[in-house]
């Protein structure tokens, strides 16, 4: 019965093929965008006290006024009049299944006014272990969800009315508007989750992300039918697929899906142009393109619960995209008297940086001398935690966390003292390793330098660095930027604030989804199949 459905299926889509494609609708509506809502229902604060203290401090989340964050959020959306709503992922603290009904709830009143919402899974929100509630100076384990549960909870914001559901994972594709499809894609890997309750040696929740292979192959054949009755296709993720500063991969490699080369392709192959994304908690947005003149866009959009809690409004008409970036003004919530929400949200992510940056050092501080080379062990000396703590925070706060903010924020090199920022930290980076050196290595501290300046990941740091504040995300973009009197910045950077697409709409070229490998003698080369008469 099977083989006969799918052979009935493929003479359709061949004889729609022979139609060249049907007519593209022309489709009028506004699409609102809000992330990584971390949504922290209030049963779970029993008791405030060093438990929660201890969490908040290495965190960079407004997870106690998570509530009220959301309930603007949504009433700024209402005020918005948008016919759609898209949260790519991370819905609550840790997949609390009181705080995944609690979303469910206070997304209701756009339900009822008739808006279509969509959700997908971030890495926090399914098979959690760190689901806990705080009382005190302790937390207890309460009750995550399963992925069943996770398209239970969230029937009524897309997992009750798909056009199709991927059965390897809890992607789905929805049509909330005639003509506009929305590829919901899933690629957390809840299912890789340990507990320490069912007999694993700890608790660990995946941050990464993966496209399955048969994910994949359902996707292909999502955007081909799309492709052949006419649909224009946005795609939502969780994960990057893009690198949004040079070295991602190196050094936020939990951040990108895996294989994100592979995934960009195959997205570009397939023809879907346009992706949403969350996980990084920035407001930005990068773009790839192959050799064949095919592009992808993808727009990350910041959390509602870290500064500058954003939120996107995406007017489309026809084939023309209009992104706007918002942002949440205030909240029903007691602040400081005389401060602002959005200072109160700058604030806490002073304090979370400059605590998670101490944790760290203290934590990890009885491991340091394992990475000193044992030819070196003899004259190396690791300064106790508290001097080494003080002089990493005093090269690395003040400019390091201007960095972090301003790439939170979007357009990083439109900022007044852009090139002074990214040459403060630059500067600070070297003075940093000139100190550790002397504090560590003695008379031996002039060779330690010449020899840590010129490693390697030194220099790749700097260009993540550089990158960050010229807002490109390519090592050669920062090097043509930076070094060689290449392209400006405004040739380079894409405003992530605000800025105008154009779909990749249905074209008058049928393709065959097939690769060409092209062997060279140093890279494998992967392109899309295309029949003669495809223009570029």
């Amino acid at each position: 019965m099977k083989r006969v459905a799918y052979f009935l299926f493929l003479a359709s889509s061949l004889f729609l093929s022979s139609l060249n494609f049907m007519t593209a609708q022309t489709i009028k509506t506004k699409i609102g965008v809000i992330s990584d809502l971390h949504y922290t229902h209030p049963s779970l604060i029993v008791e405030k006290g060093a438990a929660l203290e201890n969490y908040l401090s290495n965190d960079r989340k407004l997870l106690v006024e998570s509530e009220a964050i959301l309930k603007e959020a949504v009433a700024n959306l209402l005020a918005e009049n948008v016919n759609i709503v898209l949260i790519p992922g991370d819905l609550t603290k840790d997949g609390e299944k009181v705080s995944h009904r609690g979303v469910a709830h206070l997304l209701k009143p756009l339900r009822e006014k008739g808006i279509k919402i969509l959700v997908i899974p971030g890495n926090h929100d399914i098979n959690n272990p760190e689901a806990v509630r705080f009382h005190g100076d302790s937390t207890q384990q309460v009750e995550t969800i399963s992925d069943e549960e996770f398209g239970e909870i969230y029937t009524d914001y897309g997992y009750g009315n798909t056009i199709s559901r991927d059965k390897h994972s809890l992607s789905y594709v929805s049509e909330p508007v005639d003509g506009l499809r929305i590829l919901c894609l899933d690629a957390c890997k809840y299912d890789q989750n340990t507990f320490v309750s069912l007999g694993d040696s700890h608790d660990e929740c995946i941050t990464g992300g993966a496209l399955k292979p048969e994910t994949v192959e359902w996707l292909r054949t999502e955007m081909q039918v799309a492709r052949i009755l006419g649909k224009q296709v946005l795609g939502m993720i969780h994960h990057n697929v893009i690198e949004h500063f040079a070295y991602q991969s190196v050094f936020a490699t939990p951040y990108l899906v895996d294989d994100f080369t592979k995934v960009q392709q195959y997205f570009m192959e397939y023809g879907l142009n346009i992706i949403f994304t969350g996980h990084f908690h920035s407001s930005d947005i990068a773009r790839v393109s192959n050799p064949y003149g095919q592009s992808l866009h993808e727009i990350e959009t910041g959390s509602i619960v870290t500064y500058p809690c954003p939120y996107r409004i995406i007017d489309i008409n026809g084939e023309n995209m209009a992104i706007e970036t918002k942002y949440i003004e205030h909240i029903d919530y007691p602040l400081p008297e005389g401060m602002d929400f959005q200072t109160y949200a700058a604030q806490q992510i002073e304090r979370g940086f400059n605590e998670m940056l101490r944790g760290f050092i203290h934590e990890y501080y009885p491991t340091f001398h394992a990475y000193v080379p044992r030819w070196a062990r003899s004259f190396v000396t690791i300064p106790h935690a508290e001097e080494l703590t003080d002089i990493v925070m005093s090269h690395l706060s003040p400019s390091a966390l201007n960095m972090l903010l301003a790439h939170y924020r979007g357009n990083e090199n439109l900022l007044d003292r852009t090139s002074i920022n990214k040459q403060e930290l630059l500067q600070n980076l070297d003075d940093l390793i000139d100190d550790l050196a002397e504090a560590t290595t003695g008379k031996m501290s002039a060779l330690t330098k010449s020899v840590v300046h010129k490693l390697p990941i030194i220099k790749k740091v700097k260009a993540s660095a550089i990158s960050i504040w010229e807002n490109v995300a390519t090592p050669e973009s920062v090097a043509a930027n930076e070094y060689t009197g290449g392209k400006s910045q405004e040739q380079l950077a894409i405003n992530d604030l605000k800025l105008q697409l154009r779909f990749s709409v249905p074209s008058e070229y049928e393709s065959h989804y097939t690769h060409i490998h092209i062997q060279s003698k140093r890279q494998e080369h992967y392109a899309p199949q295309l029949s003669e008469n495809k223009k570029n």
